[in-house]
C-alpha cells in the first residue's frame, strides 16, 4: 500500500487532490473531513467538561470521547483504504466507503448525544462538526450510488449494498 495520505502535509494531500491522478477523491476527502470534525467534537467536549461550572457527567462525557475517537479511527483507515480499493477495483470499493458513510453518520449521532453538554462558548464549533459529518455523509453516499451502478442491476451483492444504503440515508435524514 502507498505511503498513507495521513503523513503527508494538509498541502500535499490538498494537491494530490487537484492532481489528475485517480486517488484520493472524494470519499478520502469526505472521510479525513469527518474525522477532522470529529476532532472538532473531541475538542468542544473537553473543553465544556473541563469547565468548573460543568454539570454533566465527566465519566460519560470521557465515554462519549472514546466512541468519538474509535470512530475517526475508522475514517482515518478508510481514506487510505478507499484508495487501494480504488485501485484493486474490488469489491472493497463499494465496502469501505460504506464503512466510512457508516462511521461518519455514527458520528452526527455522537454529536446529538454530545448537544446537553456542550458550553455556549463552543457550540458553534459543534454545529460546525454536525454539518461537516452530514456533508461527509452526503459525498460519500453520492460516490456509493455511482459505483453501485456499475454492477448489473440484477446482481444480489448490488440489492443488499442497496438496502443497507437506504437504512443509511433513512438513518441520516432521521439524524
Amino acid at each position: 500500500m502507498p505511503e498513507s495520505i495521513w503523513s503527508s502535509t494538509l498541502a500535499e494531500f490538498r494537491d494530490r487532490l487537484a492532481s489528475v491522478e485517480s486517488v484520493p477523491a472524494g470519499v478520502s476527502t469526505a472521510a479525513v473531513s469527518a474525522a477532522f470534525a470529529l476532532g472538532l467534537v473531541i475538542k468542544v467536549l473537553a473543553i465544556a467538561s473541563g469547565r468548573r461550572d460543568f454539570k454533566g457527567d465527566r465519566s460519560l462525557v470521557a465515554a462519549l470521547i472514546d466512541d468519538v475517537r474509535a470512530h475517526s479511527r475508522i475514517l482515518e483507515e478508510c481514506a487510505d483504504q478507499d484508495i487501494a480499493a480504488f485501485r484493486q477495483r474490488s469489491r472493497a470499493a463499494i465496502e469501505v466507503p460504506l464503512r466510512a458513510a457508516q462511521a461518519a453518520a455514527s458520528g452526527m449521532s455522537l454529536c446529538k448525544r454530545a448537544e446537553g453538554m456542550i458550553h455556549a462558548a463552543v457550540a458553534p464549533d459543534a454545529a460546525a462538526a454536525g454539518e461537516i459529518l452530514s456533508g461527509a455523509v452526503k459525498a460519500i453516499l453520492c460516490s456509493l450510488e455511482f459505483n453501485l451502478r456499475q454492477l448489473k442491476e440484477d446482481d444480489p451483492y448490488r440489492l443488499e449494498v442497496a438496502a443497507r444504503l437506504q437504512l443509511l440515508s433513512a438513518t441520516k435524514k432521521a439524524g
